[in-house]
């Protein structure tokens, strides 16, 4: 597990009791560093960025876990220069030319940690999206706990963890607790795009907000967009591309990828993962030959997703389910080919509208909705809990306001969500992050912080596994996604609309699932959704299927999963008091008797065998 963790004050509080939680193999790099005011431990995968802290001159010491490529500042944007200077070096000098507000221009997924050179304070802070979220807790006496890890919370012998029903409800019917919150009473994130001051002597804290996301729609030729994305998306490759690496890449059947193979260089290897070589594979290998580069394929056994289970259980965030953690099986494989990975993940979140409100048609009789490229206004906090329950990308159950079948909680998921959203003259707080209006909040709900996402769980473990690299998180994306108009977002793919300007034989290879060509307008894509919506509801053997993720339904039925990691005495006796464990029996039969019930039976899977259930720390005491 790389990341950081560490305790801030009181020097009573020892971190040999959570250093561990931050370790995930056996080769990775780090140390400990202690005084008389703080514990900090760090793990990373670059021998490189093993020393740690970096002090500067002015004996302020630095740590940071992420990928740094670049600072902006009032007289530009500079990108970073080489890889012969650690993380830590490169920001400890921008320390000490700007201070500690360097961290508002830093570019682009990171968290670190200042100490100030007389030992009274020390600065947490994390990037704008919070995509390296820093947990912590101020419960302990004179003292701030904090990891890139909520184990390391949850694991100190001082903190003793409390469940809050309504947020762990809210992971089990959504995936996600949502902003900052935890489903543990006291342990939170840090606000995206902040830093935390905490007081050595006192515990105190003061947390300081330097980004928001604010909409700001430039209303110019949509030519004029795909000129500037197209520009952005290259130097953001360009920046994270080392030539004296061997690198590899995630591909897909889709266009994010794709793009991504337009812009590196052909000793790049694709990697696609799948149960065979489907339709999505077999276009993943196309796209990889017409890039010419090579192509990898990474088959997935039967009891893949058991054996993802066990890797990945100790280190659930409540932020995703276990089987998000897509490439976790191939870690070997991974770690043995390429120093780094290339991933085009968020793409569709940050540039594509995926979590903006559209409008959805009912089919009377059939129990579905036909989804429109047409935006949905969103009025009030209450119709934006409305559509995160109701909307089909925003998760993958049922998309019905009601808690899985085994939740006992009296009350709906719509009024837990509300119970954690408010709204002023100010903007709008949606469990614990600030949105400076209503169309910040349609906009950008689903990445701010990243951990919005449903897949995040990806992102982490791909992270853990080894560096990896996210074009689309870039700052500069960032930017360019708040300054197009939401109408863009919805009814065009500036993905597909760059890519085909730069390759065009990349992009008229067929989108997997679709079967058209990444060059038609995305209204005829919509057409085409509909189509394979309604040959997989009306006649399931259609042969509609053949993406890249695994049939979870099935995997349930097939492999002995569910059993041997959830229906026995001792993970019965894990569960909260708000589990009740026969209906997860019975929900379990039905599913084998023919029900999909994958969504809920993997929500209670990644509950009952995370470390905190393990560790008795969430079944009634």
């Amino acid at each position: 597990m790389v990341g950081i963790c560490g305790i801030l004050g009181d020097p009573q509080h020892d971190i040999d009791a959570i250093d561990h939680t931050i370790e995930w193999a056996d080769h990775e790099e780090g140390g400990v560093y202690r005084d008389d005011t703080v514990q900090i431990s760090h793990s990373v995968h670059r021998e490189s960025d093993a020393h740690q802290p970096e002090t500067t001159r002015e004996e302020r010491r630095l740590w940071i876990w992420g990928d740094v490529i670049g600072f902006e500042d009032s007289t530009g944007y500079t990108p970073r220069e080489g890889t012969d200077v650690s993380d830590a070096a490169y920001c400890a000098d921008l320390l000490r030319s700007h201070g500690p507000s360097f961290v508002e221009g830093l570019n682009s997924e990171f968290a670190g940690v200042i100490l100030e050179r007389d030992r009274t304070e020390a600065t947490l802070f994390t990037d704008r999206l919070g995509a390296r979220p820093i947990y912590f807790t101020d419960e302990l006496d004179d003292s701030v706990l904090f990891s890139t890890h909520l184990n390391s919370i949850l694991a100190h012998p001082a903190f003793e963890p409390s469940v809050d029903d309504e947020l762990l409800s809210e992971f089990l019917t959504l995936e996600r607790t949502f902003g900052i919150y935890t489903p543990f009473e006291g342990v939170s994130q840090l606000h995206p795009g902040s830093t935390l001051t905490v007081d050595l002597e006192t515990g105190s804290t003061s947390l300081e907000r330097y980004w928001v996301p604010r909409y700001r729609p430039i209303d110019r030729p949509y030519d004029e967009h795909v000129r500037e994305f197209s520009s952005i998306i290259q130097r953001s490759v360009e920046e994270r591309s080392d030539p004296s690496a061997t690198e590899g890449l995630f591909v897909s059947g889709g266009s994010d990828s794709r793009l991504l193979l337009s812009l590196l260089a052909d000793d790049v290897t694709g990697y696609h993962l799948n149960d065979s070589m489907n339709t999505e594979a077999e276009i993943a290998r196309e796209a990889c030959e017409t890039a010419g580069v090579a192509f990898r394929f990474l088959q997935r056994e039967p009891d893949y997703l058991t054996d993802v289970l066990e890797r990945v259980a100790d280190f659930q965030l409540f932020q995703s389910f276990f089987d998000q953690a897509h490439f976790a099986g191939f870690e070997d494989e991974l770690t043995d080919e390429v120093d780094a990975v290339f991933s085009g993940h968020t793409a569709d979140t940050i540039l594509e509208g995926f979590y903006l409100p559209t409008r959805e048609v009912p089919v009377p009789h059939l129990g579905w909705t036909i989804p429109l490229p047409v935006l949905e206004p969103v009025e009030s906090v209450s119709s934006y809990a409305e559509y995160i329950v109701n909307d089909y990308q925003y998760h993958r159950g049922s998309s019905t306001n009601t808690q899985p079948a085994y939740v006992t909680l009296d009350k709906s998921p719509v009024a837990v969500l509300r119970e954690y959203m408010t709204e002023s003259a100010d903007g709008i707080v949606h469990h614990g992050v600030t949105y400076p209006s209503l169309d910040a909040l349609a906009h950008a709900g689903g990445f701010y912080p990243i951990t919005n996402n449903k897949a995040y769980f990806t992102y982490y473990t791909a992270n853990q596994m080894l560096p990896t690299h996210y074009p689309f998180l870039d700052n500069r994306v960032i930017d360019f996604s708040l300054s197009v108009p939401h109408r863009h977002h919805v009814r065009r793919s500036i993905v597909n609309r760059t890519l085909t300007e730069r390759n065009r034989a990349l992009a008229e290879i067929p989108k997997a699932g679709i079967g058209l060509p990444l060059t038609y307008p995305r209204t005829v894509y919509s057409v085409a959704e509909l189509w394979r919506s309604f040959k997989t509801n009306i006649v399931p053997d259609s042969g509609s299927g053949g993406g890249s993720w695994s049939d979870n339904a099935a995997v349930l039925r097939e492999t002995n999963i569910a059993e041997s990691h959830l229906l026995n005495e001792e993970h019965a006796e894990r569960c909260p008091a708000m589990i009740d464990w026969d209906e997860i029996e019975a929900l379990y039969r039905r599913h084998l008797e023919g029900e999909n019930n994958y969504f809920d039976l993997y929500a209670v899977l990644s509950l009952c065998n995370s470390y905190p259930a393990k560790n008795d720390l969430v079944a009634p005491r």
